[in-house]
């Protein structure tokens, strides 16, 4: 069972989207609709983010309007901490299917909880060049992404560790508001499993705490053993899930 945190939980999906923006954001009747020229699920998904009230057939037609007019696929984002079961049911009645089952983790951070050490910190353009790198993907592939980096209007901190020459590991962080939530955490395969994202993680908090944060938060898939085995020897703990709904092309 996940462990409850007092914690405003919509305020942190709200810094969620910050720190993720989309191309183009609007709410309407408890749903947050984004969308970025499909570049992730999470920029470009109806997100409910408090109960729904309206009848839920003419909430779903109209986010389905919405995604309609933009060439993309109709996806729902569902956070646990909704009172979601019917429109979840509804959709899987309508063949939604459900997809990435993910976490979000918490914790509150003070400087004396990290070991700091050195980072390089990249701007943009040179941090896509490493995440890259580091992640065994095509530069060439990542201009929504890098477009998206572009569009964060709060501070940021796009880390990279470099180790006898060789960048290792790399981050994103994001502050709002004392909230400090990361993204995009990678560690060059060769070098997995050696204590390196944890390094990289004791920076980039230290960094945050620097810089007045007070919490910290990240999101990852609920599958992704190596990931939910190191964030809580780093004290983050489950605060609440989320998931996907894709509408199937069997029930298009």
């Amino acid at each position: 069972m996940l462990r409850v945190i007092e914690l405003n939980f919509t305020d942190l999906e709200c810094a969620g989207f910050r720190a993720w923006p989309a191309s183009d954001q609007r709410e309407f009747d408890g749903f947050v609709l984004r969308s970025s020229n499909g570049f992730t699920k999470r920029a470009n998904s109806a997100n409910a983010i408090r109960p729904l009230i309206s009848d839920l057939k003419g909430l779903v037609n109209r986010c389905e309007e919405y995604f309609f007019d933009q060439s993309l696929p109709s996806i729902f984002r569902i956070p646990s901490f909704i009172e979601s079961e019917s429109l979840d049911e509804y959709l899987e009645e309508n063949f939604y299917e459900a997809e990435d089952h993910s976490l979000v983790l918490h914790r509150k951070i003070e400087a004396s909880d990290f070991t700091p050490c050195k980072l390089a910190v990249k701007n943009a353009t040179d941090w896509i060049a490493s995440y890259s790198e580091i992640s065994g993907i095509n530069a060439t592939s990542q201009k929504l992404h890098l477009d998206m980096l572009g569009r964060i209007q709060d501070k940021t901190l796009m880390a990279v560790l470099v180790e006898d020459g060789v960048e290792i590991a790399c981050g994103l962080g994001v502050l709002n508001k004392g909230l400090f939530g990361l993204f995009d955490i990678g560690t060059l395969s060769a070098n997995r499993n050696q204590g390196y994202g944890a390094k990289l993680l004791n920076g980039m908090l230290s960094w945050a705490v620097l810089n007045g944060a007070t919490d910290s938060y990240l999101q990852v898939v609920a599958d992704n053993a190596p990931a939910i085995s190191l964030y809580p020897k780093l004290g983050f703990q489950d605060c609440y899930e989320y998931w996907y709904r894709i509408k199937s092309l069997s029930g298009s």
